[in-house]
């Protein structure tokens, strides 16, 4: 049995995007009820600690940190028709950065085999210099130049599996051949990036990997593409650490988005990831929530993952026939084709 830290807390609740806002309190309020029912052994629960301003600006201008820090003295502040911030806003997107540095500090310190922060609001989305998308301060990308910048490892693989494209982590990493950036989303859709032909930029190329899948695709399209793609580049990578942005709403009974994952799915997709981590990296993961917009299928899937996360690596092998993202999986091989070897039994970096 593996030990997972889970990082959450009640002032998650406490910043308010205004009545009717999809990304709302009571997102991390069915999570909190869900996580106090768990009784799974080897889970600790750990308060999360708030981020530095040195630990923001990591990933985000200075001027774009006191920007944010200012909502805090106004009753509502509008970034974009979208992303609305309260008074409580600045402390709790510094909270929610620092419960994703809190999991990776659980995992390196060894309090934990793994770890999972309930957070919010979520933050793939947000830029160097601006918030879009329900996100301010991009929680993995802090943790990831954390790892790299404060902590000293040498590679830090991000995995994105939320609907959205991660356009902001994507931006933050797209010249740098530390941080292996890979989404699986629906495309096109919000926020109309991550294209396969983008692929990073200068020493970064070929460490940006897209995945844009069309609306329906579900649990058998997914794996298939994490067995083609995502797990080669991984075992080549050969991170020191995985994070994951794990966003639940490309579950099927998401209202904001059209694809086709279960709550199996969600646990499949975690297993690979905790098989991977096991090979390259003694285990050390860390996941942080992204999207997910049906209450009780966002509650229901967290806990999937919660209990596989618990589980030692093992090889189960669940795929599906997925012949419908055969095309797809061409294509981006083909883009990736200088960078990586994707076919055949001799798994080889090419670069």
């Amino acid at each position: 049995m593996l030990k997972t830290a889970l990082i959450t807390d009640r002032h998650y609740l406490e910043h308010a995007p205004g009545r009717g806002h999809p990304e709302r309190p009571e997102r991390v309020k069915v999570l909190l009820d869900m996580a106090a029912g768990l009784d799974r052994a080897g889970l600790a629960r750990i308060a999360p600690r708030e981020a530095t301003v040195a630990e923001i600006e990591l990933c985000h201008e200075p001027r774009y940190v006191s920007l944010v820090r200012q909502t805090a003295t106004r009753d509502s502040y509008d970034f974009d028709p979208d992303t609305h911030a309260s008074r409580a806003t600045y402390h709790t997107s510094l909270l929610a950065a620092g419960g994703v540095l809190t999991a990776v500090e659980a995992v390196l310190g060894g309090e934990a085999d793994n770890g999972f922060a309930l957070v919010r609001p979520p933050g793939h989305h947000a830029l160097p210099d601006r918030a879009m998308g329900f996100c301010f301060f991009n929680n993995v990308a802090i943790a990831a130049r954390y790892l790299t910048e404060v902590k000293g490892l040498g590679r830090v693989m991000i995995l994105d599996w939320d609907v959205h494209h991660g356009n902001g982590t994507q931006d933050i990493f797209y010249d740098s051949p530390r941080v292996l950036y890979c989404s699986l989303h629906q495309f096109p859709h919000y926020p109309g990036t991550g294209s396969a032909r983008e692929i990073g930029d200068g020493e970064g190329r070929g460490y940006t990997v897209n995945l844009p899948m069309p609306a329906t695709f579900g649990d058998a399209e997914y794996l298939a593409a994490f067995d083609r793609v995502i797990m080669p580049i991984g075992q080549q990578f050969r991170p020191d650490f995985i994070l994951v942005s794990a966003g639940f709403d490309c579950h099927f009974r998401d209202p904001l988005a059209d694809m086709r994952v279960t709550e199996a799915g969600f646990a499949a997709m975690a297993r690979r990831l905790k098989r991977l981590a096991a090979e390259c990296c003694g285990g050390r993961m860390a996941l942080t929530l992204e999207g997910g917009y049906d209450l009780g299928a966002l509650a229901s899937s967290v806990r999937q993952v919660i209990e596989e996360l618990g589980c030692e690596a093992d090889e189960r092998i669940d795929s599906a026939p997925a012949d419908r993202i055969g095309w797809l999986l061409d294509k981006v091989c083909n883009e990736l084709a200088p960078f990586w070897k994707l076919e055949g039994e001799k798994i080889e970096s090419r670069k």
